[in-house]
């Protein structure tokens, strides 16, 4: 609820047909100008916090909104899109920054290490894809680990067993090996599942 409080400003005054005191004029300039102060704060506290599709001074240049851990519920959506991150070629280790995106792809010029980071604060479910491939020069090996000593959880099934270090298979055939790993206690646990080569 705004706090501007137009009641103060009497849209009676001045009286028509009478002399109208110089201090009524004076309370209803004072009341607006308070009212415009108090607008100016709730406009601008609404333009630093609102979800806005467009910047406010172009009405054009599309914005990122950070939602500092709100929590948006019982909507509906009609579409949302992930961002795709490349992270290029890499010869020997790499993170896997969870804040570029739900689905990133690595090159590996030969066998690498990637790191997940960035996973989110305890109590909030986090999912990443990877889409991995080889250089084609050789066959490469992927070593996955996560940030602060978390834990690899293998799904059964995976071609390599479930016995650590987590490892993924890259041939020389230019297919993509995909991968999901998420997690739900800030990376403490991150269960990887393969998904399928393409």
């Amino acid at each position: 609820m705004s706090n501007i409080n137009y009641a103060a400003i009497s849209t009676t005054y001045p009286v028509a047909g009478q002399d109208n005191d110089s201090q009524g004029f004076r309370d209803n300039f004072t009341a607006i100008s308070a009212g415009l102060a108090t607008a100016e704060t709730e406009i601008t506290a609404l333009q630093t916090n609102s979800l806005l599709a467009v910047d406010l001074a172009t009405s054009s240049t599309p914005v990122v909104n950070n939602m500092l851990g709100s929590t948006l519920t019982n909507g509906l959506y009609l579409q949302f899109n992930g961002v795709f991150f490349n992270g290029g070629t890499v010869s020997t280790s790499a993170p896997v920054n969870i804040n570029n995106g739900p689905i990133q792809q690595f090159t590996a010029s030969g066998n690498i290490t990637l790191t997940f980071t960035n996973w989110p604060v305890n109590g909030q479910y986090s999912v990443v894809r990877l889409m991995l491939i080889g250089d084609q020069q050789s066959t490469r090996t992927v070593t996955l680990s996560t940030s602060n000593a978390g834990l690899i959880k293998l799904a059964t099934g995976w071609a390599n067993g479930t016995s650590l270090p987590a490892t993924v298979t890259l041939g020389t055939t230019g297919k993509y090996e995909v991968i999901e790993a998420w997690t739900v206690d800030a990376g403490a646990h991150v269960f990887v599942k393969a998904t399928g080569e393409y």
